[in-house]
C-alpha cells in the first residue's frame, strides 16, 4: 500500500503564495474526491442488488440505512475533531499516539451507542406503525448484524480521519476504492446467492454491510500503523483517557450537531414536498441527489484543508489560517461549477438516468438553476467551515447552522404553499446564503483572534 509524501510545514511569517497552496490542496483533494465516488458507487450497487430481490426486503433495508447513515455521519463530525490535534503533533509520533487512542475511544463508545440504537430497530419501528410487510422482512438479525456494522465503520472512520489529518489522502483513496471492491464482491454473493451459496436477501445486505465492515477496519488499521509515522510505537487501545476523549469531542461534537441538524432540516424539506405531489416529490428526490454529488468536490477540498488551517494557528499565522480558506474557494468553487455546466449541457440524459417519468424529470430540469444556486452556496459557505474546525471553533458553525436551517424549517411549509417545489428550493437556497456569512464572519473573527 502506496502512502503519500511527508507534507512540509510552512513558515509561520511566510504562508505559501495562494497558487501554490491552491495547487497543493487540489493535489490533496483529488484522492479524497475519488474515494467519496468509489463510496457512493458501492452504496448505488448495494440498493441495486437489494431492490432486485424484494419490495419489503427493499423498504426494511432502507429503514435500516437511513439510521445507519445520519449515525455514521455525526460519528465522523465528532471525528473530524481529532484533526486538529493530529496535524499539530504529525511530526511527534509520541505526542500523537494519545490523540489516536483517544479518538479510537470516542469511535468505539458513539458506534457502540448507534449499534444498539440500530440493533433494536425491530421495536422502535414496531413503536412508530412501520408497516406490517417491511416488518416482517426486517427481522432481528439483519438489525443486529447492522448495529455490528455501526461499530465497525465508526472504527474505520477513525483512522480515515488519522489519515486525512497526516496528509495521506491518496493512502484514502486506495483504501476506499479496496473496500467498494469487497462491498460490489460481497453483496450480490450474499444477497442473491451463488452456486452452492443460497440467497440471504436483507439479512445478506447486512451481514455484507458487517463483513465489509470488520475486513475494511481491520486493513486500515494496518495501514495507519505500518505505512504512517505510528510505525514502531505502541498502539494498545488500554483504559480510556476521559479527559482525551473530551478534548477532541468538544471540538468535534459541534461538527456532529451541524450535520445533525443539516440532515435533519433536509428529512424535513422531503416530507413537506411529499405533501404537495407524487411527481413533485420524486423531482425533489433527484434534485437532492444531483446536490449531493455536485456537492462532493467541496467536501473533499474542505476536509482537505483542516490540516493546512491547524499549522497555520498552531504556529500563529492569521495569513496562513485564512490562506487554505481562499486557495479552497479557487479549487471546490470552479469544480463545482464545472460539474453544473455538465448535468446542465446533458439534462435530459443525466436526470432520465434516475427517472423515466416525462413529469418528473420535466420538473427536475426546470429547477436546475435553483440547484445552482443551493450548491455553489453550499460549497462557498463550507470552505470557512472547516476552517472553523480548523482553529478548533466549530461550535460557530453550529450556530449558524441552527439559525439559518431552523428559520428554513420555519418557512418550508409557506413556501412549499406559495412556490410549491420551486418555493421550498428557493427557500433552501436562501437559506445557504445565509450560511456563508455567519460562516464567513465567524471564521474571520475567530482567525482574528490568533
Amino acid at each position: 500500500m502506496t502512502t503519500d509524501p511527508p507534507t512540509a510545514t510552512e513558515p509561520t511569517d511566510s504562508p505559501a503564495p495562494l497558487g501554490r497552496t491552491a495547487r497543493r490542496l487540489g493535489g490533496k483533494a483529488f484522492p479524497l474526491y475519488c474515494s467519496m465516488l468509489a463510496g457512493t458507487a458501492g452504496s448505488m450497487v448495494t440498493v441495486g442488488v437489494i431492490g432486485n430481490v424484494a419490495t419489503a426486503d427493499l423498504a426494511a433495508y432502507a429503514l435500516l440505512i437511513t439510521v445507519f447513515n445520519p449515525l455514521l455521519m455525526v460519528v465522523q463530525g465528532a471525528l473530524r475533531g481529532s484533526m486538529p490535534f493530529i496535524a499539530e503533533n504529525e511530526d511527534d509520533p509520541a505526542a500523537l499516539v494519545p490523540v489516536v487512542r483517544d479518538s479510537t475511544w470516542l469511535a468505539l463508545l458513539m458506534g457502540g451507542a448507534g449499534g444498539v440504537l440500530l440493533g433494536l430497530a425491530p421495536l422502535w419501528a414496531r413503536a412508530i406503525g412501520v408497516a406490517g410487510p417491511t416488518l416482517a422482512a426486517l427481522g432481528v438479525l439483519p438489525a443486529v448484524l447492522a448495529g455490528l456494522a455501526v461499530v465497525t465503520s465508526t472504527l474505520k472512520t477513525s483512522v480515515t480521519v488519522l489519515l486525512i489529518g497526516l496528509g495521506r489522502n491518496r493512502s484514502v483513496m486506495l483504501l476506499s476504492l479496496a473496500n467498494t471492491g469487497v462491498a460490489v464482491t460481497l453483496t450480490p454473493l450474499l444477497v442473491l446467492g451463488a452456486g452452492p451459496v443460497p440467497g440471504l436477501g436483507l439479512t445478506g445486505a447486512a451481514l455484507a454491510l458487517f463483513a465489509d465492515g470488520c475486513v475494511m477496519a481491520a486493513l486500515f488499521l494496518y495501514v495507519s500503523r505500518r505505512r504512517t509515522v505510528l510505525r514502531g510505537h505502541r498502539m494498545g487501545l488500554g483504559a480510556p483517557a476521559w479527559a482525551g476523549i473530551v478534548r477532541i469531542a468538544r471540538v468535534g461534537l459541534p461538527t456532529g450537531a451541524t450535520l445533525l441538524i443539516k440532515f435533519g432540516a433536509l428529512s424535513l424539506l422531503g416530507l413537506v414536498v411529499a405533501r404537495i405531489g407524487t411527481e413533485q416529490a420524486a423531482a425533489h428526490q433527484v434534485l437532492v441527489v444531483l446536490a449531493n454529488l455536485l456537492f462532493l468536490p467541496a467536501i473533499a477540498v474542505g476536509q482537505s484543508s483542516i490540516p493546512f488551517t491547524a499549522r497555520a494557528a498552531r504556529q500563529g499565522s492569521v495569513a496562513g489560517v485564512r490562506r487554505p480558506v481562499a486557495a479552497g474557494y479557487l479549487v471546490a468553487v470552479p469544480a463545482v461549477a464545472a460539474g453544473l455546466v455538465l448535468v446542465w449541457a446533458l439534462a435530459g440524459p443525466v436526470v432520465g438516468l434516475f427517472t423515466p417519468d416525462p413529469a418528473v424529470r420535466g420538473a427536475a430540469i426546470a429547477l436546475l438553476p435553483v440547484l445552482a444556486a443551493v450548491v455553489v452556496a453550499d460549497a462557498v459557505q463550507s470552505l470557512p467551515g472547516m476552517g472553523l474546525l480548523g482553529l478548533k471553533q466549530a461550535r460557530y458553525s453550529m450556530y449558524t447552522f441552527a439559525v439559518c436551517y431552523g428559520l428554513l424549517c420555519l418557512a418550508a411549509v409557506p413556501a412549499a404553499a406559495l412556490g410549491g417545489l420551486a418555493g421550498v428550493w428557493t427557500a433552501y437556497a436562501v437559506a445557504n446564503a445565509g450560511l456563508i456569512v455567519g460562516q464567513a464572519s465567524a471564521f474571520r473573527r475567530r482567525s482574528a483572534l490568533l
